[in-house]
């Protein structure tokens, strides 16, 4: 008995943000049937992230569809799968991203029934849906990475009375940059926890106007001891909730050391 061919069109959005794009390494989808665990489909969304006035900054009412063309060409990633079904199947459709920010990816699921020959894709067949972003994953949180100080951050003359720069790049997870609309960043708290022989001290970022690229937080902080201090940056959207963290560590080996 044959299988009827079934398209599966999948879209990862960020909350509060736009597709994840080739920018961001895109997003690794894959399709299993939920009663068996088979392995259906994998493989990763490509394309662009999509219009920012569209899908930011334009109204939609029921049943339209978040825009995914910068005109004249589709310009919003995806990934679609062709199935050969006999029978209808359960299926967990998930993804993982945004690739390229390894630290700060998460993976989001959904599970939905798909009948033979009616897929979730544009086009599919008559009868079948019309919406053109296809089945939409959304992935909450913020991409963190943290640019000072690197990790094991090891000076080559210590001295625990020096300021070091605690920087950090925050963006949306489709790496869409903070800094005015429709991502202003006093929507935006940033902090850094720092742990030492069992103490934590914690600092507030702030946003760096001077920086040569948007998206930036910093503070100065002192040690003030020798040692080995953990270092968590972690981004707060007041707006929606996002989230997001990096890690990194300072080495300060005492003089005899």
């Amino acid at each position: 008995m044959s299988g009827e061919t079934t398209k599966i069109m999948v879209r990862v959005i960020a909350r509060d943000g736009k597709f994840l794009g080739d920018d961001v390494g895109g997003a690794l989808v894959t399709i299993r049937d939920v009663r068996t665990g088979e392995l259906l489909a994998s493989g990763l969304t490509t394309g662009g992230s999509g219009p920012t006035q569209g899908i930011m900054q334009t109204p939609k009412t029921r049943n339209q569809p978040i825009p995914t063309e910068n005109p004249p060409v589709n310009n919003a990633c995806f990934f679609e799968a062709t199935l050969s079904l006999e029978a209808p199947r359960l299926v967990e459709i998930s993804a993982l991203g945004p690739l390229a920010a390894q630290q700060s990816a998460n993976r989001v699921s959904a599970t939905t029934w798909v009948w033979p020959g009616l897929g979730i894709a544009p086009g599919q067949t008559p009868g079948g849906p019309v919406r053109q972003d296809g089945f939409l994953l959304e992935i909450p949180g913020l991409v963190v990475q943290v640019l000072s100080p690197p990790q094991h951050y090891l000076p080559f003359k210590p001295n625990p009375q020096t300021p070091i720069p605690i920087s950090a790049n925050v963006t949306m997870m489709c790496g869409c940059p903070i800094n005015a609309v429709p991502w202003p960043y006093q929507d935006f708290q940033v902090g850094a926890s720092i742990r030492h022989n069992g103490k934590t001290t914690d600092l507030a970022l702030t946003f760096d106007t001077q920086a040569p690229a948007p998206s930036q937080f910093t503070v100065n902080w002192t040690p003030g001891d020798y040692g080995i201090f953990e270092i968590t940056v972690w981004a707060f959207q007041t707006s929606t909730g996002n989230t997001g963290v990096d890690h990194t560590s300072v080495n300060l080996l005492t003089p005899s050391a």
